[in-house]
């Protein structure tokens, strides 16, 4: 049996900001611990076909500051190692500036949500995949997951704790898969990949919000 990890990167950056403390993750051994985690939940053993990472550059301005250009480099820095790890996949949608009405300012990605929809519709359909462990919490993708699993497909969702998946995915997927404080530790960081740096984290939060 095969399976693929679909992560929502911004989801995830944020889940280690409020859950744990900054933690730095290796996304290797994310992989392999939430395979391994999956393959003990059903007793049968399961094979990563791919990792799909999503995420988007932060937003910068057409004449970018020195700090607009410096977190843009960084981030890009950072997105470009995870394409060196084993069987993993970056795939960047893009950040959108909002002025809203009382004059503050958001930041919306744009094109991830959609691509992470697809990308899951398209291995269920082809046959690629028996099981997929979905890292992303959003409500709207509650209509990619019923239809992957009227085709045969096996969907676990990957949540926090107090950050959990929205109720309709937590209801929808077939199995839930908590990223507790002992999964993350076993996940720590010790070679060069890198969570990004404090003030990318923070950036990224803002980054969640999405159509």
């Amino acid at each position: 049996m095969k399976a693929a990890i679909l992560i929502d990167g911004a989801y995830l950056e944020m889940l280690m900001i409020k859950e744990h403390n900054r933690a730095q993750v290796d996304y290797h051994k994310l992989a392999i611990g939430l395979i391994k985690k999956v393959s003990r939940n059903i007793g049968s053993h399961v094979e990563l076909l791919r990792t799909y990472y999503y995420h988007a550059l932060p937003w910068s301005s057409q004449d970018p500051t020195e700090e607009e250009h410096e977190r843009v480099q960084k981030k890009r820095g950072f997105f470009h190692r995870l394409e060196y790890l084993p069987r993993f996949t970056v795939k960047l949608g893009r950040t959108q500036r909002v002025l809203n009405d009382d004059g503050s300012t958001t930041y919306q990605q744009k094109g991830v949500d959609v691509m992470l929809a697809a990308d899951m519709v398209y291995l269920a359909a082809r046959g690629l995949v028996d099981h997929i462990i979905l890292l992303a919490p959003d409500a709207d993708y509650v209509p990619a997951v019923s239809l992957v699993k009227d085709m045969g497909v096996v969907v676990h969702l990957v949540h926090g704790g107090n950050l959990a998946a929205s109720a309709e995915m937590r209801k929808v997927s077939d199995e839930r898969i908590e990223l507790d404080a002992e999964f993350v530790y076993q996940a720590r960081r010790t070679g060069n990949v890198r969570q990004p740096d404090p003030l990318e984290n923070e950036i990224g939060v803002s980054y969640y919000h999405r159509d």
